[in-house]
């Protein structure tokens, strides 16, 4: 059985970050002229240290009113919009790493290697970079065009996140398409189980620490009705030409509903959009984002347009999918009447859960729920805000967006990578 100081559960924009920190990339600050002339007190601080900022006090510092998100988010980004690499108040030292493992299901950038091939970032991409990294520098090293305060798509943003291990020597550190299934208490602090995806391969460890990182869509959602098992009915949207025929049914109401039933109604298909919640609250998002995001401008456009080839369909439900006589067929109920469509595709955009259920044999982990403006919600762990170390199991600690009290912007990502990684080299004695 392999043992490891630290194992990190997970390799999305939380996970990562942190292997790369605890493989000995060790922020210290540099300042900058515009964090001085914005933050001056925290500048005339920050400047008389000498050591890795990892080393600091975050306890203290909470208690003056910084979090350690908060203090991260202001040294990497200290105005909204990039200009120049020199603005960036962090500089990264490689130092001594610690031992470590990363576990991640799929390839690292999470999430990301799932979402459809042509999405776009809520974000300019600059804000989905690690600051050890920026993505100007990435950008310029791969002799790339791309602007980093415009949004980015799926495939350029990956081809950032998949380049990181090798370029920070941390690729032996690394097990990717390896899922984790349980994890139990050791007397070495935890037992993890694991297996090769697509294989029986089975593998143990134990850590001392461990860091859950998984992200919010472990277990996806289900709609529970008859039919959900069809070969017609997919809970994954990637392009439009993995749908042939003309009707399809999206059911969400989410970003990620709203980005197909929008590319899918471009490509000349008969939409069915199919949600839950009421007209005001998805076009509420809609008008709220359409200025800034043109994906938004696009389906605010289309709806306006009242054409019969995207029909919403508000606080509906499904009742049951089968495969008929002459077709497939969606039955609907929506205020107590129902509606039968045939159509030949249906695609469950629902979302997902956090998975919590792998943890056997600890005290049941206290969990809050959190929803955000985009319809995004998870339940997330409570923690101490100063380390996002388990309020009742010591020494896990929850990555990104897993910690309770961070919120869901998208600095939430990776803002805990450094109070995590200074909690545990504090506690190995490695930062003094």
């Amino acid at each position: 059985m392999e043992h490891h100081t630290v194992i990190i559960v997970g390799g999305g924009p939380a996970g990562l970050p942190l292997a790369v920190v605890l493989g000995g990339w060790h922020p210290y600050y540099r300042g900058s002229h515009i964090f001085t002339q914005r933050y001056p007190q925290l500048a005339d601080v920050l400047c008389q240290l000498k050591h890795t900022l990892l080393k600091l006090d975050f306890k203290a510092l909470l208690r003056q009113g910084i979090p350690p998100v908060d203090l991260f988010r202001l040294l990497h980004h200290p105005r909204l919009k990039f200009l120049e690499l020199s603005q960036i108040a962090l500089d990264f030292r490689p130092e001594e790493s610690i031992d470590y493992l990363l576990i991640t299901q799929e390839e690292v950038g999470g999430l990301w290697n799932n979402v459809p091939q042509n999405l776009l970032t809520l974000s300019p991409g600059q804000w989905m970079e690690f600051p050890f990294y920026p993505l100007a520098q990435h950008i310029k090293e791969q002799g790339l065009e791309l602007d980093v305060n415009a949004l980015i798509n799926k495939q350029n943003l990956l081809h950032y996140y998949h380049r990181i291990p090798d370029r920070f020597a941390q690729t032996d550190r690394i097990h990717t398409h390896e899922k984790v299934t349980r994890i139990e208490p050791h007397e070495r602090g935890f037992l993890l189980t694991s297996r090769d995806v697509g294989t029986e391969t089975t593998h143990r460890y134990t850590c001392k620490y461990l860091v859950y990182a998984v992200g919010q869509r472990c277990i996806p959602r289900q709609l529970n009705v008859p039919g959900e098992e069809l070969s017609f009915v997919v809970d994954h949207y990637n392009r439009p030409e993995d749908f042939p025929g003309k009707r399809v049914v999206v059911v969400g109401g989410g970003r990620s509903a709203d980005w197909a039933a929008t590319e899918l109604y471009d490509a000349g298909k008969q939409i069915y959009y199919v949600m839950r919640q009421p007209f005001e609250r998805h076009w509420r998002l809609i008008s709220d984002s359409r200025g800034g995001l043109p994906y938004y401008a696009r389906i605010a456009e289309i709806m306006e347009s009242r054409t019969d080839r995207f029909q919403t369909l508000y606080r509906t439900h499904i009742q049951s999918i089968e495969q008929g006589k002459a077709g497939s067929l969606v039955t609907l109920t929506r205020d107590g009447q129902e509606q039968v469509l045939e159509i030949d595709h249906v695609i469950l955009e629902i979302g997902g859960t956090a998975d919590y259920s792998l943890f056997e044999g600890f005290p049941p982990l206290k969990l809050v729920e959190k929803y955000d403006n985009y319809r995004f919600q998870l339940h997330q762990a409570e923690t101490h805000l100063h380390n996002y170390e388990s309020i009742n199991i010591p020494n896990l600690y929850m990555g990104g967006y897993l910690a309770a009290g961070l919120g869901l912007v998208v600095i939430a990502m990776h803002g805990t990578t450094y109070a995590i990684a200074g909690d545990i080299l504090q506690k190995e004695g490695r930062i003094l």
